[in-house]
């Protein structure tokens, strides 16, 4: 009988693997509606219609005196008050109320305070006006509450709000009434006339695509004397006959922006205050709420209790009006960290201007599960971002929550020691206020016309002190300077972790304390520094204008006997910000230096390109480099690979792709120590001219050595037109542009039209089996377009790429679309290992993969971002934040795997989509969707929704100490899978050497009969 062995391992233990990047871009936190648009504010016009009725002011029955302190009226003030003394910004407040008629019998109602911003003045003066209410006698709340229907419409008002207590000076007169002088003498006016408006004047501004508006109706009994039911009829163009059927038809009116006189849509909210819980009264008020688009009644018995429904309700109506608009991510925390139990979050809020506040904040992995500074769970499952209550570790005092401006690294900043990159590109200087007076606006980027809060070149240094802008891509990179004993208690180590932003820094952050230890800004940053503090606006739909430091970073590190760091060096690009590399000594953490830099062939608007010789198609440096070994000659060089990075040019418009970059369609390898180009492919200008590079490089470059003599033997990379390419090494190479064997066009999955335009963004991973004496490299990727993740024209996959003949450089056909069966379709095929591999086609519009996928214990895991669609939420103003999916599969099946070791399927769950095929539909056993192309996924390919806010972040494969494998995304760990290989540990902060990884290697093994 044949026994095969097959081996599949994690990348950290036996590829050199490049940092994951996750999730951009700006077009995932914002609104479509362009914030650059004034009129497009964060307003919300709420009115307050109050039951002024007798009832309100009992005891004594009837009573009209509403003074008493052990009245429902006064407990309404009381409550009033505190809610308008904490009211929100971007909430504009008005009021109304019963009107007691000529004969204060119950006669409509109207409004005495029109819907106002809230300044301090404001406050105080609306709730002076309603401490003064006093009680009518009935409850005309459908009457009343058409008046108020027809203010917010800018209608013309009706007698409710003309005659009786209308005109009446206690509390105010109706907002439409006014006196006039009808008889002007010399020594002043001898008679006045109360003149009513012929229309209200709406609060609403129709020029802002993004303000709500909302009527709050609160009363406490049934509706009495309530019976001109031609109020509602008039108002809506319907027939109701009834009070509370006529409220339902204004309440349902109001709402439906199609219908309504303004074509602006208000919502209705009932409070129903001192009312027996499922009386009829609270049943015809849910009716009334639901109609008008808030789904239920709220309930209050006194003071406390009503100013907290009201808060409530404001506080829903405030967090949809910060969402209109604004950034709708409150924050980030994909971009982490993992070591031993320690977990690092580069946080981040998004606003409405270019530089946006980044945090670095710490908590801990426990069971599976992240946890605060005080083992509480640290993520909220209902918002996926972190609880309000959790206090993160280096936080003093209160719970910093979800605040990024909170707690953290950000918390521990103090005296700021600013080191500048030179100007040639190799050494550095502290920028302190002795080397400032050396300097003039000029090397600050200061213009003639600045701002006045930062015209001079103080107020810009002192800003830069405190500045700390977002790591919207940048992962945290840590470390280790001295061990503990065994290496298993962080909390015993030296360790600093390093995180770039997009405040022009990198952040070296001491893991004890979260103290800084300095930061590095280069030369070309400090010459953006005034816009980099000053934050210039966003431009057209909403993109940013400006980005500094904004890549991952990786460390080369050498040990002394002891196991305590050596020699340190950390390299890094700029992504968005630039098109340079540099690399840091900071093997003295106090005494940090520019080793060398790298420039590229890229500028922006304000600059001119001047590359580095050979280095003229190095686009945006997005390619986080890959620190590997190559052999040349008689000597073992440290090398960085990386790939030609991003062409904006090309690749920012949607809709379309260019038959070839201008730049970034190259793979360089330098020197570690010097940043010398040893040797590039590429198109043209290159040590090896391929004629099928044509499209950038953004993702990383995978390393594979693998016999495990420390060189890299094999290199993998995938680009923006939907190709993958196999490098092969020659280790025997006499000289360094020898290094390079062959390269080979691996697969082509991209095509000409737009429903083809896969692009990869991110570094493939490479699995490795074998069976028998046949070995295979296994190479997998994910297809999203990441510059557009709200684009659904693109049909994205993932795939999985069998390399059999990785020793070969000879060039074969490369695999198409055609070649891969679909794993995830009607009937999906049964595979062995023998084809050319297998992909996933996504059903759910839009859906893309946006970060490197991860290859652990025989599967392949990834995640994938969904946008919501304007079929599903039309309005321009709301945040679409879309959904986060999670998949495991057999890396040679393709079989959809659990992350939960339960025997379920990644879709089976209770998310509420799985089921049934995921967002497609589908009855869930053939795929979803139709029937006959697979759908959604069905049972086995509905992916695990992942509560992380809507936003994708890469898988994390963490070994624990305790033999446990735990599979996290972000602050969400889906499951922990069983090991296959427990001799496997995943090391962060040093390569091993070959006797070390040896060790970890499992034994060969040949076939046997």
């Amino acid at each position: 009988m044949n026994r095969s062995l097959f081996f599949c391992f994690l990348l950290g233990a036996v590829f050199l693997s490049p940092t994951s990047l996750h999730a951009d871009d700006t077009e995932i936190y914002f609104a479509q509606a362009d914030v650059n648009n004034e009129s497009n504010e964060q307003i919300a016009n709420v009115l307050f219609l109050i039951d002024t009725s007798g009832s309100m002011c009992d005891p004594p029955f009837g009573s009209r005196d509403c003074s008493r302190n052990d009245t429902k009226m006064a407990q309404l003030k009381v409550a009033f008050s505190e809610v308008v003394d904490g009211l929100s910004d971007g909430v504009r407040i008005g009021v109304g109320k019963f009107n007691g008629g000529a004969e204060n019998s119950g006669y409509g109602g109207y409004v005495f305070y029109p819907v106002s911003d809230m300044d301090d003045a404001s406050r105080q003066e609306v709730k002076q006006l309603v401490s003064g209410l006093q009680g009518t006698s009935n409850t005309p709340t459908m009457e009343a509450y058409s008046e108020m229907a027809r203010y917010m419409m800018g209608l013309p008002p009706s007698g409710y709000a003309i005659y009786g207590e209308a005109g009446e000076d206690e509390p105010r007169m109706s907002v439409n009434l006014q006196r006039v002088c009808k008889d002007q003498r010399w020594w002043g006016c001898n008679r006045y006339e109360i003149v009513s408006s012929d229309r209200y004047t709406s609060p609403m501004n129709l020029e802002n695509q993004c303000e709500s508006n909302h009527i709050i109706v609160m009363t406490d009994g049934d509706p009495t004397q309530d019976s001109d039911y031609s109020s509602a009829r008039d108002l809506t163009g319907g027939y109701c006959n009834g009070s509370y059927s006529c409220q339902r038809r204004i309440a349902s009116w109001l709402l439906d922006e199609t219908r309504n006189s303004k074509g602006r849509s208000v919502r209705t909210w009932q409070v129903a205050f001192g009312v027996s819980n499922g009386s009829s009264q609270i049943n015809n008020m849910r009716n009334v709420a639901v109609d008008g688009g808030t789904e239920d009644v709220r309930l209050a018995d006194n003071a406390s209790e009503l100013a907290a429904e009201f808060n409530d309700i404001l506080n829903l109506i405030a967090e949809d009006a910060q969402t209109i608009s604004s950034p709708g991510v409150s924050v980030n925390q994909n971009n982490r960290l993992s070591h031993l139990d320690q977990i690092y979050y580069g946080m981040f809020k998004p606003e409405k201007t270019s530089v946006w506040p980044g945090n670095l904040k710490r908590y801990r992995l426990q069971g599976g599960r992240v946890v605060d500074s005080n083992g509480n769970a640290a993520l909220d499952t209902e918002t996926g971002y972190v609880r309000e209550s959790a206090k993160s570790f280096w936080t003093d005092g209160e719970p910093d929550g979800p605040d990024v401006r909170k707690g953290g690294a950000v918390g521990e900043l103090s005296n700021r020691k600013l080191i500048i990159g030179n100007a040639d590109g190799s050494g550095s200087y502290t920028l302190d206020a002795d080397r400032l007076e050396d300097m003039d606006a000029e090397d600050f980027g200061i213009p003639d016309n600045a701002v006045p809060a930062f015209n001079t070149k103080e107020e810009v240094y002192q800003a830069l002190l405190t500045l700390w802008g977002d790591p919207m891509h940048g992962e945290p990179l840590l470390v280790n300077y001295k061990v503990d004993q065994d290496g298993a208690d962080a909390d015993d180590q030296v360790n600093y972790v390093f995180v770039a932003t997009n405040g022009g820094m990198l952040h070296a952050i001491d893991t004890k304390d979260g103290t800084e230890k300095f930061v590095f800004m280069p030369d070309e940053m400090l010459k953006k520094a005034y816009d980099l503090v000053r934050s210039p606006p966003l431009k057209e739909n909403n993109i940013r204008s400006l980005y500094g430091m904004d890549g991952s970073w990786v460390a080369y590190r050498t040990a002394k006997a002891n196991g305590d760091a050596d020699d340190v060096y950390i390299y890094g690009g700029m992504r968005r910000g630039g098109s340079n590399y540099y690399a840091l000594d900071v093997s003295d953490i106090n005494n940090p230096s520019l080793k060398w830099r790298i420039r590229g062939g890229w500028a922006d608007e304000s600059s001119t390109a001047n590359a580095d010789s050979g280095f003229s198609r190095l686009g945006q440096t997005w390619s986080t480099p890959t620190l590997t070994y190559v052999s040349v000659g008689d000597s073992i060089k440290p090398v960085l690979v990386f790939g030609g990075g991003y062409n904006p040019e090309g690749h920012d418009t949607a809709g379309s792709r260019p038959g070839q970059d201008s730049l970034g369609n190259a793979v360089y390898m330098v020197d570690a120590f010097s940043g010398d180009r040893l040797w590039s492919i590429g198109k043209d200008d290159a040590t090896t001219q391929v004629a099928d590079m044509k499209w950038a490089v953004p993702g990383a470059i995978s390393v594979v050595d693998l016999n495990f003599d420390g060189l890299a033997d094999y290199l993998y990379f995938a680009d923006l037109g939907g190709q993958i390419f196999r490098v092969n090494l020659d280790n025997d190479a006499g000289s360094a542009s020898e290094v390079v064997d062959g390269v080979v066009r691996l697969a082509s999955l991209g095509g000409s039209g737009v429903p083809d335009h896969r692009r990869f963004y991110e570094a493939p991973a490479i699995g490795y089996s074998r069976t028998g004496r046949r070995e295979t490299l296994y190479v997998a990727a994910g297809s999203g377009y990441r510059a557009h993740p709200l684009d659904t024209n693109t049909e994205e996959g993932f795939f999985v790429v069998a390399d059999r003949n990785f020793k070969s450089t000879t060039q074969g056909t490369p695999v198409t679309l055609s070649d891969l069966p679909r794993v995830n379709g009607a009937n999906p095929p049964t595979l062995d290992g023998s084809g050319d591999g297998w992909r996933v086609a996504f059903e759910r519009d839009g859906e893309k993969v946006m970060s490197s996928p991860t290859i652990a214990e025989g599967s392949v895991m990834f995640t994938t971002y969904v946008p919501t669609t304007a079929d599903e939420d039309p309005d321009p103003c709301v945040v679409r934040y879309g959904n986060a999916y999670a998949y495991r599969a057999g890396l040679i099946t393709g079989e959809a795997r659990s992350f939960t070791n339960d025997g379920s399927v990644p879709g089976g769950g209770d998310d509420g989509e799985g089921d049934n095929g995921g967002d497609d539909g589908g009855d869930g056993s053939d795929g979803g969707g139709d029937g006959d192309n697979g759908g959604g996924g069905g049972d086995d390919w509905g992916g695990e929704k992942l509560d992380t806010g809507g936003i994708p972040p890469s898988l994390d494969v963490i070994h624990t100490e305790s033999g446990d494998i735990v599979v996290c995304a972000g602050l969400v760990c889906p499951g922990m899978i069983d090991p296959d290989y427990a001799m496997f540990r995943k090391q962060r902060w040093y390569p091993m050497d070959k006797n070390e990884a040896n060790q970890y290697f499992p034994p060969s093994q040949e076939d046997d009969q």
